[in-house]
């Protein structure tokens, strides 16, 4: 952990969980012991920029967040008997998730976004982002990327801020997403590099992406093989991608269950694509006798 006073705005995020989701009241001291003082900077940085030091956006963050930890904490317990993802289709999760306004704004966006800082595995695997595929980017001839089921915006605006030579666009078919992507960016003074979609990725460039982005999108669908091959649809031979899944993670929008890094690597070698550089990140450390979610992180190169 870090020598001295807490920072002023992380101090403000654990105030705001002790009020407004007092079980996890301890999160923040627990990242900070973890990742220490690379932690603490993204975040703090995140606070200032994003949340605008307004500590009521803050406060209602925590407390969908909150909701959100809890109601997967529920279905983890259940997953661990059944070994199975409660039955939902693609269109009953696009009604109940996607296109519900009031849970997007106030349960599932803003629980998303903080499990980035929040969520040990969600952490380790952007810092591997960052080290391992946003650096084969540098110096090379990648001007433009998509990035597919942009959720809150936050791994657009981290390749943006990594590469400022880099133009992206991002599709979704959530009118939510698509706000608080367009905020995300709209922040940190990013949208004038980046255009939203509110559609299934398209081929918005001549002679397809140099690079894209699909962060755990896969397990939300039925078939995520046909994702795969119109992601690879749209990209140049040789562009480089990220693709991530989550693994043993039940939650009310996950259809597609992978079990292992292999399920999924099979899949996106199916489609096209090669697999550069492969990593695992676990949430946390269980029983012999339970299930812990995870994030199966790929680099891929199309073929």
């Amino acid at each position: 952990m870090m020598a001295g006073a807490l920072p002023a705005r992380i101090a403000q995020v654990k105030d705001a969980f002790a009020a407004k989701a007092p079980l996890f009241k301890r999160a923040v001291d627990d990242q900070l012991d973890t990742f220490g003082e690379d932690w603490a900077q993204a975040f703090d940085e995140e606070i200032s920029v994003y949340f605008n030091d307004n500590n009521a956006m803050i406060e209602n963050a925590v407390e969908g967040y909150g909701r959100f930890c809890i109601e997967a904490m529920r279905l983890q317990r259940r997953f661990d008997k059944t070994l199975r993802y409660d039955d939902i289709s693609y269109a009953e999760a696009l009604e109940a998730v996607y296109q519900n306004d009031a849970y997007m704004r106030s349960v599932y966006l803003p629980a998303l976004l903080l499990s980035h800082y929040m969520w040990p595995h969600h952490f380790r695997q952007l810092q591997w982002v960052r080290e391992n595929f946003f650096s084969r980017l540098t110096g090379g001839d990648f001007r433009t990327f998509c990035d597919v089921g942009i959720g809150t915006g936050f791994y657009s605006k981290e390749l943006l801020r990594a590469l400022p030579g880099m133009r992206g666009w991002g599709f979704d078919i959530s009118d939510s997403s698509i706000d608080h992507t367009d905020l995300m960016l709209q922040r940190w003074a990013l949208s004038d590099r980046y255009t939203t979609r509110k559609q299934e990725v398209g081929k918005e460039v001549d002679g397809g992406f140099d690079c894209c982005l699909s962060v755990e999108l896969l397990e939300h669908l039925e078939d995520p093989n046909v994702l795969l091959r119109s992601i690879r649809g749209v990209m140049r031979d040789g562009a480089l991608g990220l693709l991530t899944a989550a693994l043993d993670a039940p939650n009310r929008d996950h259809i597609y269950l992978y079990r292992d890094n292999d399920s999924v690597r099979r899949q996106i070698e199916a489609s096209g694509f090669e697999v550069l550089q492969e990593a695992n990140f676990a949430a946390y450390e269980v029983g012999e006798d339970e299930t812990v979610p995870q994030a199966a992180c790929f680099i891929v190169q199309a073929r």
